[in-house]
């Protein structure tokens, strides 16, 4: 499903409507937000499908947020050859989209409705833990970002009819094997390690054997999510994707 026409509305409104819309909204509120949108229209005959298309749309046509950027990284990578997750915690920051099949590559969002005040921290978070780190920024950010964030970080600049490669990231050869190791369950750690203690597992194995199992162990934990939103994505709306990622609910369930 795709939602390519730029809205005339409002963009404060839009933003409201972004800010307060939830996946799990009832019909009475979703017509409501309608009708507050569109005063001149009748939305008293959508099913609440629809009433949940007509909000999608205008949230992807109109609003700048992270939700529009994120649906443009799924689809991306959907059709490709990997697995990947939202919202993955390192140290006190959190990686909003990874990929992960030979590498772990990270992409920080950075809307026009961002600003930049924990970049340079969250980055070199990231450094820690994955091989390629990618910002995903609205254009008006690239001067300030370049002095942010480290010289191997890839720059993907976006705007409102697309995106574009300022450059590539270059392998990140500093991993921190603790930091790796800390974003792992004391299952995981058991399964993919060998054993439950952090202590042990750095004594017994290389820092390229953590790096391995890192990998085999995040591409395990987040597998049966990306399949479930890739397999249903015809049947997904796009603002409401990471609802559908955290949740593996059949959209049908949400949607009727």
């Amino acid at each position: 499903m795709e939602f390519q026409h730029r809205s005339s509305l409002d963009y404060r409104l839009i933003n409201g409507i972004a800010k307060s819309y939830s996946t799990l909204d009832y019909t009475q509120k979703l017509r409501g937000m309608l009708d507050h949108l569109f005063p001149c229209d009748n939305f008293d005959k959508y099913c609440k499908y629809d009433l949940h298309r007509k909000i999608n749309e205008v949230i992807f046509d109109g609003y700048e947020g992270e939700q529009v950027l994120k649906y443009r990284l799924f689809d991306a990578f959907r059709q490709s050859d990997l697995v990947a997750a939202y919202e993955i915690k390192v140290r006190n920051s959190r990686v909003d989209f990874l990929t992960i099949n030979g590498h772990t590559t990270s992409f920080e969002i950075k809307s026009n409705l961002d600003n930049l005040y924990k970049l340079e921290k969250q980055a070199n978070d990231y450094m820690q833990a994955f091989e390629l780190n990618n910002v995903v920024i609205h254009e008006r950010h690239l001067e300030k970002c370049i002095g942010l964030i480290p010289g191997n970080f890839g720059i993907i600049t976006t705007d409102k009819e697309g995106h574009a490669f300022y450059r590539k990231p270059v392998l990140n050869r500093n991993l921190d094997p603790q930091a790796q190791l800390s974003l792992l369950t004391k299952r995981e750690l058991k399964k993919y390690m060998a054993s439950p203690d952090t202590t042990a597992i750095m004594d017994s194995i290389s820092p390229e054997e953590v790096n391995s199992s890192f990998k085999l162990a995040l591409k395990e934990r987040y597998r049966s999510r990306w399949d479930f939103v890739v397999r249903h994505s015809k049947d997904i709306l796009p603002i409401d994707l990471q609802f559908f990622f955290n949740k593996n609910i059949m959209p049908e369930y949400i949607y009727s």
